[in-house]
């Protein structure tokens, strides 16, 4: 079976997820969580489902609708106006502009993106694990038990809608492409492991492109054995790959360096995180204390979970017979290299998770690693056990394969029986259905070791019943309606910005409605913004949940603002242009300390830290806005005599201005604004942003693509590769 029952296995496995969906003429949307927060709350039925996925709709669907928008307005945005003071789009990794998967689907709404993209997820998943199998010998059967369980598995099912499992999908794609290079070192193999590190790159979670390419390299180092050759033309393709991802590589970079990333990382100690004890009982029976569809984690009580430990956290199930079989191989097979590699991947991934000493001191020691989540490691579980599962499936199966479910089933009930008394009656019939669940598993499992070409089916079915209650789906009217609230909110910001106090509108969730919001949640922050308005730097939730109104509403642009319980208030309309007639210069540090005194105002004058500042006290003038686009925006100033133009949006490398025509200079003002010099009379200044960060990354790309397309095309084709 080179290509035949896989792709249809792998195909099967992902329609049978997204299917239920399918059927209702729903897609696999979180909005589960938009009628939780104002000002849906009001409007919105209740809906099933918990908060668990609440970051797909308030982070990543609104990057994605944006987007689109633009779009198909006949433009692709570089920049995103609608966040703070404005941030560079191009920058944004999570958002993954330029991945295949969201730039080549931005043609469709959001309910058959959402199908379509899982499906690819899932379907990509499935077919290289088979592949991967194949390479390592694996049988028939194999290939397509290993296909469906990692497909299925829980680290792929629970951050399916989530830029996580974009890169994630690919692992095996990465294995099995450092297999066929190993095996025939050449351009043609090379290319192959390119495309796949460049599309790892560009996935749009930075640390689960760490956890993939770690994984790989540790995959290619096993595969070398010393041989510089093989070394050598791994490395190339490295190269190559992440050349072809540097229109996001490069500009994220730079959005980095000038963010409080890194602060804001290291306050979190994201390092030390690891998941309750109760995780291996969990993988064995992934219900055990609950679920996202089904409204929460009911039993989280019983096992004492904390927030690091929720269901999504820690779903890395592969199911029984997977690790029975799994199990088979490592006993059976352990002097094979393979089956050894994959088991210490499978259990590294496992310890990682559970935070094993020593590696929450190696996370500390090990640069990059210390602001990473360690229990997104559970994907390696996954695979290496989907992977061995594949590899066992030829050994002949024994009754102690279900031994460990017998013991975790055993085990619940004790803990639940013990608890019986402070139980409520749902959660006693939740446990119920979960015992109930692990014994039919358990009889499936007996019944495998007498047809074993059953094997991969029931294996499937067992990761699919958990797999259904993870991602609830809802219909598209439920997508960001739009609201009485969010529509007069939007009137009375004009051209200026919003601010909400507490939840009432999640930072990012004004942007479908192209809402300007002076906070924002981009996951990366810039430094001189968040100084500006908070006087220091490193705050994860940089105005999620804010209090107060920040300190100077005109500075900001903010015109309107949302209280706690929903009152509107609105000043007069918000300025983003001002024709600013004297200016100051004077070191970042005055700059801010001068910006943030009490009384300052920013249509009298301009603060300048980057060099000498003309002042003309006399003159008199106006400015306003004609054009407003995300990459360019276009203001006509009219004054007696000459001056500045302050805009205030966010001020960035790769703006450019022209003033009547004549390229002009953009100054930083304020501490975090842009603003030109302007002559006396009638002035049009045009800002348009043109990184250069992502035309050198477009013209790597292009290169690297030029380069692996000649040696695809170059290579003759080998006997026996597909």
């Amino acid at each position: 079976m080179r290509m035949t029952k896989l792709p249809w296995a792998a195909a099967a496995a992902a329609l049978a997820l997204i299917g239920p969906a399918l059927l209702r003429g729903e897609g696999l949307l979180a909005t589960a969580a938009l009628w939780r927060v104002p000002p849906w709350n009001g409007v919105l039925p209740p809906m099933p489902g918990t908060g668990l996925l609440a970051d797909q709709l308030f982070y990543f669907a609104p990057w994605r609708q944006f987007m689109r928008e633009e779009f198909l307005a006949g433009s692709f945005p570089l920049w995103n106006p609608f966040l703070l003071a404005g941030v560079p789009f191009a920058a944004c990794i999570q958002a993954a502009p330029f991945h295949p998967l969201n730039a080549g689907l931005l043609w469709l709404p959001a309910v058959p993106f959402s199908l379509i993209s899982a499906f690819l997820k899932l379907f990509c998943a499935g077919v290289f694990t088979g592949l991967h199998l194949q390479r390592l010998g694996a049988s028939e059967r194999g290939a397509v038990l290993g296909a469906v369980v990692f497909s299925l598995g829980g680290f792929m099912v629970a951050w399916l809608g989530h830029p996580h499992t974009t890169t994630a999908c690919l692992l095996p794609a990465l294995f099995w492409a450092l297999g066929r290079l190993s095996d025939r070192p050449g351009p043609r193999e090379a290319a192959l492991l390119s495309l796949f590190t460049g599309l790892a790159l560009l996935g749009g979670h930075p640390p689960t492109m760490l956890h993939v390419l770690g994984a790989a390299a540790a995959y290619g180092i096993f595969l070398s054995r010393g041989r510089a050759r093989f070394l050598g033309w791994a490395a190339l393709a490295a190269a190559l790959g992440a050349a072809l991802a540097a229109p996001a590589l490069l500009p994220y970079f730079e959005y980095h360096a000038l963010s409080s990333t890194a602060a804001a990382s290291a306050s979190l100690g994201r390092g030390g995180t690891s998941l309750s004890p109760w995780l291996p009982l969990h993988l064995l029976m992934p219900l055990a204390s609950g679920s996202p569809a089904l409204g929460a984690e009911i039993l989280a009580g019983l096992f004492g979970l904390g927030p690091e430990s929720n269901f999504i956290e820690r779903a890395a199930w592969t199911g029984l017979i997977p690790l029975g079989f799994a199990a088979l191989a490592v006993v059976r097979r352990r002097r094979d290299g393979e089956v050894l590699f994959h088991a210490g991947l499978a259990l590294f991934g496992l310890l990682a998770a559970l935070g094993a000493p020593p590696l929450p001191w190696l996370w500390k020691a090990l640069p990059g690693f210390s602001s990473v989540n360690p229990t997104r490691l559970l994907l390696l579980w996954s695979f290496g056990v989907a992977v061995l599962a594949g590899l066992g499936e030829k050994e002949r199966p024994r009754t102690w394969i279900v031994w460990p479910a017998v013991a975790a089933g055993g085990l619940y009930s004790i803990k639940v029986w013990l608890s019986l008394d402070e139980l409520r009656p749902g959660e006693s019939a939740f446990a119920a259905f979960v015992l109930l669940l692990l014994a039919a598993e358990c009889a499936a499992a007996l019944w495998v070791l007498r047809r074993r070409p059953w094997a991969p089916w029931l294996a499937g079915l067992f990761c699919l019943i958990p797999a259904l209650d993870v991602n609830p789906s809802a219909a598209a009217a439920t997508f960001f309606p739009a609201t009485p609230a969010v529509l007069a909110l939007k009137a009375a910001a004009g051209e200026g910005r919003v601010f909400a106090l507490g939840r009432n509108l999640e930072p990012n969730l004004g942007m479908p409605f192209r809402i300007r919001d002076a906070r924002g949640r981009d996951f990366t922050t810039p430094r001189r913004y968040e100084e500006l308005v908070t006087g220091g730097a490193g705050s994860f939730d940089f105005y999620s949940g804010a209090e107060a109104p920040p300190p100077n509403p005109a500075l900001l642009a903010v015109g309107a603002v949302l209280t706690r319980d929903g009152v509107l208030r609105s000043s007069a309309p918000a300025r983003r242009a001002l024709f600013v007639p004297a200016a100051r210069a004077g070191s970042p540090a005055e700059v801010l300390a001068a910006v943030r005194a009490p009384g300052f105002d920013p249509a009298k004058l301009v603060w300048l830290d980057d060099g000498d500042a003309p002042s003309f006290p006399a003159a008199r003038g106006s400015a306003r806005i004609t054009a407003d686009g995300a990459n360019s925006v276009v203001v006509e100033t009219e004054a007696d005599g000459p001056g500045w133009l302050v805009l205030l949006d966010g001020w960035f490398p790769g703006w450019e201005a022209r003033v009547d025509g004549a390229p002009a200079r953009v100054r930083r003002a304020d501490y975090a604004f842009r603003a030109v010099q302007v002559p006396a009379g009638r002035s049009v200044a045009r800002f348009d942003y043109r990184p250069s960060s992502v035309g050198v990354g477009l013209i790597l790309a292009l290169l690297s693509a030029g380069l692996l397309a000649l040696a695809w095309l170059a290579t003759s084709r080998r006997p026996g590769l597909p």
